[in-house]
């Protein structure tokens, strides 16, 4: 059984059923505003308003970006959540792809059997084991686009070890990191170094949320066995995310099987979390000592060498779609001093910055790069994390930020959750599932339920107003 997982489709042509099924539209309409909501309407306007849907005659929903690199923009920060929603909403089991809208302008009714063709090929190489990232992820996500500096040797350095050595030299291998620093790039690096190999090993490749997905799909569909099957034949499992995992019994123990039976046949399991092994919020006794006794690697916030050189590779990936792309030296260095929180933060910069200007055939300047600056609040002000934010409410109200992170549902601790994760929404750009994320693992409506119950309180005039007040100055300095 093949995992619903999320991939951008390649070139090979996908018939469209004439009269798209009115249930579909409605889906999708559902979805959209559920993204505008979580991902802001900035966001939502840039980069999401401008997809559309359309029903293959497989039954597959196919989702049409205006270019192949909103695409990749797509998969990289929309697809789990375009993936979830429409689960939940459709009764239907349905492959979600991505393509560009050139790869659909030649596509017609007569090419239907060479897309059915191609999907069961998909198919059989997904439950090999194999990614189905599509080629340009795999030329974005490789080691030679990884840059390497004292925020991530150790982990680099790890991941390249472990690619053709015929046992296992660590098992686990855990990486671990604030987001954008770099994790999943270098999970994406092994999985097609390890299928590239002289082994040519079968890897796979998911987020923790497919995991336990396709583990509760499988459950309720009394059909585990082909669940076991798909996750546990291959040579390299890397599974991100880890840390959603945690605190869920039943994926906790059938997680434990999985990664036991793989590293008893000495094949390799990488794994990848915001915290390290010892930190996450754990039930399974076993599974953590499983989990701590592998090799840890840490990647931190890179240096200002590591973000120019990330910066300079970003921009050469980059003119593969705009030819004319120049930026100069001076803009190169602005931006690798400016911004210092994470590279992905890097990328998303840029991205802005060729949106404001080499889109419009506008000269990318430092006038230019400084205006979108200011446009994304990213001028001169300290950029306010959730950890910044955990940190100070747990000070405040005397508990840790572990106690904010945790299980307990004391309402010594409950209290100050719900006004930490209302401040992460109101005061941070992250989307409700990130903010989920970092608050132990939990679901986005878990955030939605804490913002909308600490409004309603500041509306009846509680005394939370005057903590949040109090909050607010000291985090804004």
């Amino acid at each position: 059984m093949a995992l619903n997982k999320m991939a951008v489709a390649e070139a090979s042509p996908i018939a469209f059923e004439v009269d798209s099924e009115i249930s579909i539209s409605e889906i999708w309409r559902e979805v959209r505003s559920r993204l505008r909501s979580e991902y802001g309407a900035a966001i939502y306007a840039q980069e999401i308003a401008r997809l559309r849907v359309r029903l293959a005659r497989s039954g597959d929903v196919i989702v049409i970006a205006p270019s192949t690199f909103d695409c990749a923009w797509v998969e990289d920060h929309a697809g789990a959540r375009i993936r979830a929603i429409w689960a939940e909403l459709d009764t239907e089991s349905r492959e979600i792809l991505v393509r560009a809208e050139s790869q659909t302008q030649t596509q017609s009714q007569a090419a239907s059997t060479d897309a059915v063709t191609a999907r069961q090929a998909d198919a059989s190489n997904t439950g090999r084991g194999q990614t189905t990232a599509s080629s340009e992820k795999e030329n974005r996500f490789t080691f030679d686009t990884f840059r390497v500096g004292p925020a991530n040797e150790l982990a680099a350095a790890a991941a390249r070890t472990i690619i053709g050595s015929p046992v296992p030299p660590f098992n686990p291998v855990f990486f671990y990191g604030d987001y954008g620093v770099g994790k999943t790039h270098l999970m994406h690096a092994v999985a097609a170094a390890a299928e590239r190999s002289d082994q040519q090993c079968r890897a796979l490749y998911l987020t923790a949320e497919e995991f336990l997905t396709g583990f509760v799909t499988a459950m309720k569909a009394r059909d585990t066995i082909s669940f076991k099957e798909t996750v546990r034949n291959v040579d390299v499992l890397l599974i991100d995310d880890v840390h959603f995992i945690a605190g869920k019994p039943k994926t906790e123990d059938e997680f434990l099987h999985t990664i036991a039976a793989l590293i008893a046949e000495n094949k390799q399991v990488v794994l990848a979390s915001h915290r390290q092994p010892s930190d996450l919020q754990i039930n399974d006794d076993k599974l953590r000592s499983l989990l701590t006794g592998g090799l840890a690697c840490p990647l931190g916030k890179p240096d200002l060498d590591l973000r120019r050189q990330i910066l300079d590779c970003k921009i050469a990936q980059a003119k593969c779609h705009y030819p004319v792309l120049d930026v100069p030296e001076s803009v190169r260095d602005f931006l690798a001093a400016r911004i210092t929180s994470s590279a992905r933060e890097l990328e998303g910069v840029l991205n802005n910055v060729i949106c404001r200007t080499a889109l419009l055939g506008l000269p990318v300047t430092l006038d230019a790069v400084s205006s979108a600056l200011r446009e994304l609040s990213l001028s001169s002000e300290r950029r306010l994390t959730v950890d910044d934010i955990q940190k100070s409410v747990a000070t405040h109200f005397g508990v840790t930020p572990a106690d904010i992170c945790s299980k307990r549902r004391t309402q010594s601790v409950v209290r100050p959750r719900h006004i930490a994760m209302y401040l992460a929404k109101t005061m941070t750009t992250r989307s409700l599932p990130d903010i989920g994320r970092r608050f132990g693992g939990r679901d986005h409506s878990t955030v939605i339920h804490a913002v909308n119950k600490v409004t309603a309180m500041i509306d009846a005039g509680d005394p939370v107003a005057q903590d949040i007040e109090v909050l607010t100055r000291e985090l804004r300095g």
